[in-house]
C-alpha cells in the first residue's frame, strides 16, 4: 500500500477545497477525497513517455507508436 505524506494529502485537499469554491464545513470530506485521488493517481497506468524514459529520443518514441 502506498503511503502519502500529510503534506501531499493537505495539498490535494486544499486543491479540492479551492475547486469547489472554498466551502466551509467540508474539511473531512475533502481530506478523504484527497486520499482517494492520490491512491487513484498512484495506480494509474504509466504513459508511453514514462515507460520509454528520458534516454529514448523523440524520434524513437514516435516510431514505436
Amino acid at each position: 500500500m502506498t503511503q502519502f505524506t500529510e503534506q501531499q494529502i493537505a495539498d490535494e485537499a486544499h486543491r479540492l477545497w479551492l475547486a469547489e469554491g472554498s466551502p466551509e464545513g467540508r474539511a473531512a470530506s475533502h481530506w478523504q477525497q484527497a486520499i482517494e485521488n492520490l491512491k487513484a493517481a498512484s495506480q494509474a497506468p504509466k504513459s508511453q513517455s514514462e515507460i520509454a524514459g528520458e534516454s529514448m529520443s523523440p524520434e524513437k518514441i514516435a516510431s514505436e507508436l
